[in-house]
Order: structure tokens, then sequence, then C-alpha cells
């Protein structure tokens, strides 16, 4: 059934996750004549609850520290038992039990209405302290994952460097074998699991964490397409020996992720240069992680389309997307570029790339971001175009996909998509998109994934900037490692000097 299972690892990549799943949630139909144009069986797992109810649950592995999942419990009302029916309690123990409880967070008004089945009013950003406080889905109780060893925001421990997550997961890998534990379950449901979706920060300890799982996985399954989109938080108003420390981190995380995944997208919020359509509160991770989570939706919706589902072009499945870019065999880090609303969409016409450079790969001073476009290297060694535009308004510029012969070596790969379903803005999405869609509650998106020469100009100021703060062991491996990932984007007529090179 060509099923995809995600895999969420820290706090950030679940705000950006949780956005994913209320969006596959709007998607579903419930009258008998209406056929949702996305496969559900792709995201979504079923299974029968504890009273004996079908249910359909995302097919994920949710991972947070202690403290991060906030109200949400473990056990949702589908599979909890009714009072004094615990068979396996009493099988434990005959007496009578003496428990014990932490006072639980208290929901917000939003998730009461839920729960309650009344239409909730759209949410404030005060409602929201957790990634669960706007979250519209159930998961299954072993989806969610706490990490006890470490506290969301401690100043005590931070969880901050890639070193402190690779370390705890090689620590609790040797006691329980977690990947065997909470990833084995998800996977054996499977029919036929075309790849693994992951969401992860690359900027902290979740970083190192996601690097030695991930690892893990392609020894489990060495030809499975592994999807990594690596999250970012904003650096505006962080201080400058942090934000050297979460450059040292995004540099380890890609140079270890590159290695073992099939592709890696990184996604951040540009400190400038946000167009003045889009009001983002760049210290609220609910508005940033709802920018990041429409750009990653968008570019990934063809992956859990029906076939012939209203789209302009065959849908792509993992696999087929990451062949798309990753041309030599050696090329995976890809750019993600994004437009929203209707003139992004206009300028798809024309061939025009979408306006917003999510591409954000580190960052040392307010509005200096490394590796800009316009640096004289914008060959793309394959593209992927995604369209959701409205029905009835057809592209004829999007019709021209490549088929499924052999490209001629040396071209580039370009792939152009289109569908009518729109990106749902919910009333869970913050209201940062400042366009007037005459009371449409959907919004048409433009994404492009590219593999260009962008990327060589990138990984050398990367290069350049965090050599002086890794530790002499890792010094080398690591220069050697980002020269060899942004040496897959040279071509036969790159002629730039390497010149600094051989004094890192």
């Amino acid at each position: 059934m060509r099923e995809i299972v995600t895999l969420q690892l820290g706090n950030l990549s679940n705000y950006v996750a949780t956005h994913f799943w209320n969006a596959q949630e709007s998607y579903f139909t419930y009258a008998e004549d209406e056929t949702s144009l996305v496969d559900h069986n792709i995201h979504w797992r079923p299974g029968i609850g504890e009273d004996g109810s079908e249910t359909f649950l995302p097919r994920a592995v949710v991972y947070d520290l202690k403290g991060g999942f906030g109200p949400l419990r473990k056990v949702n009302p589908m599979y909890e038992a009714a009072p004094g029916q615990d068979p396996a309690l009493a099988a434990l123990w005959p007496g009578k039990p003496a428990v014990h409880k932490q006072t639980p967070l208290s929901q917000n008004t939003y998730q009461r209405d839920l729960d309650a089945g009344i239409k909730p009013r759209r949410l404030q950003p005060s409602d929201v302290r957790y990634w669960s406080d706007y979250s519209r889905v159930y998961y299954h109780p072993k989806s969610l994952v706490q990490l006890y060893d470490f506290e969301l925001n401690s100043s005590i421990m931070p969880f901050e460097r890639f070193e402190t997550g690779a370390e705890l997961f090689e620590s609790l890998d040797k006691e329980d074998e977690i990947v065997d534990r909470d990833w084995r379950p998800f996977v054996e449901e499977c029919d036929q699991m075309q790849g693994v979706q992951v969401y992860a920060s690359l900027d902290d300890a979740w970083g190192g964490f996601a690097s030695s799982y991930i690892e893990r996985l392609r020894d489990e399954h060495p030809k499975t397409t592994i999807w990594v989109w690596g999250v970012q938080s904003p650096v505006a108003g962080v201080a400058r020996e942090k934000r050297r420390m979460r450059l040292a981190n995004t540099a380890l995380s890609l140079n270890s992720a590159c290695a073992q995944a099939s592709m890696v997208v990184p996604l951040g919020v540009p400190d400038a240069r946000v167009p003045a359509s889009i009001s983002l509160d760049s210290t609220s991770a609910w508005h940033v992680s709802a920018l990041l989570a429409t750009a990653a939706e968008s570019a990934s919706l063809q992956s859990r389309l029906r076939l012939g589902g209203g789209s302009s072009s065959r849908p792509l499945g993992l696999a087929d997307m990451a062949q798309c870019l990753n041309v030599s065999g050696r090329q995976t880090l890809a750019n993600m570029r994004m437009g929203v609303g209707p003139h992004a969409v206009d300028c798809s016409s024309s061939g025009e790339r979408p306006e917003l450079d999510l591409s954000q790969i580190g960052s040392l001073k307010d509005g200096g971001r490394l590796g800009r476009s316009g640096d004289g290297s914008e060959r793309a060694f394959g593209r992927l175009s995604s369209v959701r535009r409205p029905e009835g308004v057809e592209d004829g510029s999007m019709d021209v996909t490549t088929t499924d012969q052999r490209p001629i070596i040396g071209s580039s790969i370009i792939r152009n998509h289109q569908t009518p379903l729109l990106y749902p803005l919910l009333d869970s999405f913050p209201s940062i998109y400042n366009y007037d869609l005459h009371g449409r509650e959907s919004i048409p998106v433009h994404t492009s994934l590219a593999s260009d020469g962008s990327i060589v100009h990138k990984m050398k100021n990367l290069r350049t900037q965090v050599a002086p703060s890794i530790s002499l062991e890792e010094r080398e491996n690591l220069v050697n490692g980002l020269a060899e990932l942004g040496a897959a984007y040279e071509d036969e007529w790159s002629s730039g000097s390497d010149s600094g090179d051989d004094d890192l």
C-alpha cells in the first residue's frame, strides 16, 4: 500500500509535524459520494480500540523530552480501559493498588471543545503552550515516547549539543534497543513500505540523536528511502556564542545525516527578507512551524496522492522524488523555496522561482545568512516543483513533466506537479498569511526542491565558520565530509577557486 512511517525527533520537529498531521486529518471525506485525493492508508494505520471500535491513527513514532508533550495523555480515550477492567493489572497484583498521580496539566479551551465534539474557535497565540495544544488527532499509545533523562528548556542540564544527543541515543539503545522497541512494531504492520519520513532538529542535541537513529535505520533498511526534513530554530536575538554552537550542531548533523539518508532538506526561517504578505512571529514555535510545515507538506504531497487523483501528472513516491534530486548518487542535500498565495502560483506560469528561500544553513549575525542565492551558481541538477492551484485554473507550462525515459547524461531533471488540492487553513493554524481569500479556508502554494550549485558555496561557508569551534578530533572528519558534500554539486564547467580550504 506504499506506506510511509514518520519519525518525529524533538520539540520543534513535533510542532511542525503536528501541523502536518492536522492537514492530513482534514483530507478525510465522510460522504459516500466523496473520494479524497489523498490515499490515507499511506500515512494512517487501521486498528482496533479498547472498546472494539475501528481506529485510524498516524503511522508515527514521536519522541520528546520530559515536559514536552504538555497535557497530551499517552493513552487516549480510544485505548483507555473501563474502570476496574484492567486484566493485566489484576494478574500482576490481586490486592488493591495504591495509585499516586501527579496533577496533570490542564487542557486549553480548544482541546476541551474538540473532546466535547464542539466546533472550536480559532486558536490564539496565548492558547498555545505546547505542540499538543493544537493537535487535532489521536496517537496510538506506542507512538508517544517520552525521554526522562532531560527536561524541556532545562537550564541545569540543557539538551543543546550534538554530542549530548548522540550519547543519549547510545545509552538508551544499549539498555532497551529503542529502534526495535519503538520503531519495528510500526514497520511490521506495513505491506509495502515506500519510505521513512523524518522530522528532526539540526541545530540542537536532537541532531545528534537523529544522526544515530538514522544510522540504525539505514542498517535495518539498507535500500529504503529515508527522507529527512531538518528544521532549525530562528536565531534572531540569540547570543553569538549560542549561535556558534547551533551552527556547529547544524554542520555535524548535516554531515552525518547526508551520509545515511536518501535526501535531507534543511528548513529554516530567514532572519530578513520575509515577504510582507507573511506575518510571522519568529519567537513563536507555533508560527515558525506553521510556515515550515506548509512547505514540507506541500512539497511531499504527491507521495500520498491517489493515482489519477485530479493531478496534471503522475504522482511520485519518496524514492522517485529522491532520485530526481540525487542525479549523481551523491547529492543528498536539497534546497527548498516556497511561495504562498495567488501571486506565487501565477509566477509559476512564467517559470519564476518561489520568492521565499527556506534553505537557511547557519547564521552568525542578524541579516547575514550563509550561502545566499545569486552567487552565480544557479544550475540545477534536479528540481521538483509542486503547485497547488485552484480547480479550474489550468497552467499549460506545468504539464511539461519529464517522462519515465532515461534522461540525457548531463541534462537537468525537472519534474513539475500540479494539483487542485490547496493547503488547508484550519482553526488550529495561525493567521500568518495575509491574503484576501474571499472566505476560502485553503490557500494556493508553490514549492520548489532543487539540488543546485549554490550548495557548493554553502558548504564552503559552513566549513569556514565552524572549523574553529570544533574539537581537533572531529575537525578533520567534519571538514572533509562537508567538502565532499559540496563537491557533489560541482559540474564540469565549475572553475571556482578553493582558496582558503588548506587553512582549515
